[in-house]
């Protein structure tokens, strides 16, 4: 395996991991087939994607990690919705162009987390609500779904953060994909 493929392998075992994680939590939350009461959807995943994106030196690599995380989680939690490839390929970008830092603190690694659970469980929301999957009113989904969500993994994000970073993974950029030039 070539040095190249090592972070991008490293990456791919990670999430992996997080994704047997949070099906294991999932496992433990109480199941809410009818929606009359609060779901909480576990994110570890996702969380840990936010820095791991970054942790690639150059952008395609980035890219098809990215895509490949998206339907590794379609293809277990969405099932049918691939809505989830352009999730992640939509932090992808935004780690890339627009807040490409590659060492968060704490407070930017929770609002980056948040960012990206709020969007994800919106646009599913919007993206079932538009096929006719539910017909959950906004204020419900909102404190039925959203709220309990952000609120459980926002608790489990400094812990998510600091395995993170006792990883410490070096980031060699590529200076050729420097995007100020």
């Amino acid at each position: 395996m070539s040095s190249q493929n090592k972070p991008l392998v490293r990456n791919f075992l990670i999430m992996l991991v997080c994704f047997i994680i949070d099906s294991t939590i999932a496992y433990f939350l109480p199941l809410n087939l009818d929606k009359s009461s609060i779901t909480i959807v576990p994110s570890i995943a996702l969380m840990m994607f936010v820095p791991l994106s970054m942790t690639l030196a150059d952008v395609p690599s980035r890219f098809f990690f990215a895509t490949v995380s998206g339907v590794f989680y379609t293809l277990v939690y969405g099932r049918e919705l691939s809505i989830y490839v352009l999730i992640f390929l939509g932090i992808t970008f935004v780690r890339s162009y627009i807040y490409h830092s590659d060492n968060l603190s704490l407070g930017e690694f929770i609002f980056l987390c948040l960012l990206a659970i709020a969007a994800k469980e919106t646009i599913v929301y919007v993206m079932m609500l538009s096929a006719n999957i539910t017909h959950m009113a906004i204020f419900t989904f909102a404190l039925k779904r959203l709220l309990p969500t952000i609120g459980f993994n926002i608790l489990l994000s400094p812990i998510v953060y600091i395995v993170f970073k006792s990883f410490h993974i070096k980031v060699d950029i590529n200076p050729y994909d420097d995007i100020e030039s």
